[in-house]
């Protein structure tokens, strides 16, 4: 196993460590079971993505939307889940819902991803109907970026498990 599929793997296991670490703050346990869930959708379809040869671009940035959107729509999914269930939890977790640092952090990162996955969808097509002669960015530039944006992202993580207590003792206190 090679350098980028380790970091490409690695975000599911630390997602179910940043869960257990969090488990007992709401909001960050749902959270991070959103992401779970939507880490184990991408890995599902990871390998199968690479037979898609020029379209696998496209899966990851649909991928890259998907990492993005609970993020955003957290608040709306859980009010949506709980109309739907009358489940308390989703009704504690809407009324409780902050942004933290690190997801904006998440969000610029998948946003990065998203972007440099766009130019090298853009350059293969291009290549492809021979206005270019070299995927420059698809074989020098795309997977060390992808590495480091990867990378950045289990550190943003990460950094959400060890800032999570104190993020809920301050929001607990002054809201």
């Amino acid at each position: 196993m090679d350098f980028y599929s380790i970091i490409s793997y690695a975000t599911l296991p630390t997602i179910l460590i940043a869960l257990l670490l969090t488990w007992r703050f709401e909001c960050s346990r749902y959270f991070l079971s959103i992401l779970m869930i939507i880490e184990l959708i991408d890995e599902a379809f990871y390998e199968m993505s690479f037979s898609w040869t020029t379209h696998v671009y496209l899966f990851s940035m649909f991928m890259n939307v998907l990492f993005v959107l609970p993020i955003v729509l957290r608040k709306q999914i859980a009010d949506v889940i709980y109309k739907n269930t009358k489940l308390e939890y989703f009704s504690r977790v809407s009324e409780n819902h902050h942004f933290a640092l690190q997801e904006i952090g998440i969000i610029t990162l998948c946003l990065a991803s998203f972007a440099i996955n766009l130019l090298v969808y853009i350059e293969v097509w291009l290549y492809k109907f021979y206005v270019i002669d070299v995927l420059f960015i698809k074989n020098n530039v795309r997977n060390p970026v992808l590495v480091v944006l990867h990378a950045l992202m289990l550190l943003s993580l990460l950094t959400y498990v060890f800032k999570t207590p104190n993020r809920e003792k301050f929001y607990e206190e002054n809201i």
